[in-house]
């Protein structure tokens, strides 16, 4: 009942499919927006819903919470609950998105060490953190989100973290380092290349965290962000295609391997027109809606594609990063603008190609270049454009040169 599920129902219904839908989900809520949770931490279910309600009586669509599919018949065409609830289906969604990894430390069980999954997880988060201090363990996009959020809040934040600086993967080290700085600004502290070995108690609540560097943190809170892998375990026997990540494998048009059944969200992998058909997996919030909908659209038989350019913002500290493009296994990273000053754009490559953009500050020019890449034109190194953008773009906001559409 995450985006690419909400999506696919509202899609159904208006494109006029009158039969019944029933989303399944193991939260407790309606359908609400998770990535707000490590950005606005103590909003309420209400507040974050993606829709009201009203919506799902109106529109004749049935939220089943707190239920758990453990596995899926396909030859039957039934989904088998937990609870030994079995239910029929005549076309199948599978979004069960991605569940968090855990610390393997000693003293992983002590209390107050939290993964961000549910509104009442981030509520919880923030009252005990609250002029306290919290250890956060992993520099990834919810762990800093939540750093972010904690500064004014906590006695002291601290970003343990195995990389040398925060999403260089994604984002390079140039602007990792930009942003570590911005938060370091911030006061919060950072403790890289190095991991937990231990979480130690007090009266059976964490006191400390023990770092294999040696280091000792002072700690009454501690989120973990290390990553998550695919909740798609329930599906091993089903006969659905799973990779060796454990990612379901669809196609262009979110279909698995098995007629009637799709798949949608962060636990696909899917052909990404962008990188040449590359199946990737590309675990955002825009590219779920996206997935929902064509997922609709072929259980309905419109033959749809997806051929979306993937896109995605966070916000830290009110500044808001934006990126377009698929980056993985880019080789060059040229910037334009000033990473001091949190003012600039940078361009992912790959050989000769621009696959990816980053900006902060400079709106429009991510999702300028989004249409450009969404139009299926190429961006090349070569042509200069980093010497066209900065004249353009910089003195006059002028994108013409870059979209075709002008001189």
């Amino acid at each position: 009942a995450g985006a690419a599920g909400l999506v696919c129902a509202e899609t159904l219904r208006q494109e006029g499919f009158s039969d019944r839908i029933v989303m399944c989900t193991m939260d407790r809520h309606l359908p609400y927006d998770r990535p707000k949770l490590s950005k606005s931490m103590d909003s309420h279910p209400e507040q974050i819903a993606l829709r009201p309600k009203e919506f799902f009586c109106t529109y004749d669509i049935e939220v089943l919470t707190e239920m758990q599919v453990a596995a899926v018949d396909i030859k039957n065409k039934t989904a088998l609950f937990k609870d030994g609830f079995k239910m029929e289906y005549n076309k199948l969604l599978i979004a069960t998105g991605n569940t968090p990894k855990a610390l393997s430390c000693k003293g992983k069980e002590v209390e107050n060490v939290f993964n961000i999954r549910t509104p009442e997880d981030a509520n919880r988060v923030v009252k005990l953190a609250t002029s306290k201090n919290v250890v956060i363990v992993g520099a990834s996009f919810l762990g800093m989100e939540v750093a972010a959020y904690l500064t004014e809040r906590a006695h002291s934040v601290s970003v343990v973290e195995l990389e040398e600086v925060p999403f260089k993967k994604f984002f390079g080290e140039r602007v990792g380092r930009a942003v570590m700085k911005m938060f370091e600004s911030k006061r919060v502290k950072f403790y890289m290349q190095t991991e937990v070995s231990e979480l130690r108690e007090q009266e059976g609540k964490l006191k400390e965290v023990v770092l294999k560097s040696g280091k000792v943190l002072r700690a009454d809170v501690c989120v973990v962000g290390v990553g998550a892998v695919p909740a798609t375990g329930f599906l091993k026997q089903s006969g659905i295609n799973i990779d060796s990540k454990g990612f379901i494998v669809v196609n262009k048009m979110m279909q698995t391997n098995i007629p009637g059944v799709f798949a949608a969200g962060d636990a696909v992998t899917f052909p990404l027109a962008l990188r040449n058909n590359k199946k990737v997996n590309v675990p955002h919030w825009q590219m779920a809606h996206m997935h929902g909908r064509i997922a609709a659209l072929n259980m309905l038989a419109h033959g749809m594609e997806i051929s979306t350019v993937p896109y995605l913002w966070t916000a830290m500290f009110g500044k808001s990063i934006r990126y377009a493009g698929h980056g993985e296994g880019f080789d060059d990273v040229v910037v334009q603008g000033d990473l001091d000053e949190l003012k600039f754009v940078a361009f992912y490559t790959k050989s000769d190609e621009v696959v990816a953009v980053a900006s902060m500050n400079y709106d429009p020019i991510v999702s300028k270049v989004a249409e450009v890449l969404a139009a299926g034109r190429t961006i090349r190194k070569r042509d200069h454009c980093w010497v066209l953008f900065s004249f353009f773009f910089f003195r006059t906001g002028d994108m013409s040169w870059l979209t075709g559409k002008g001189s």
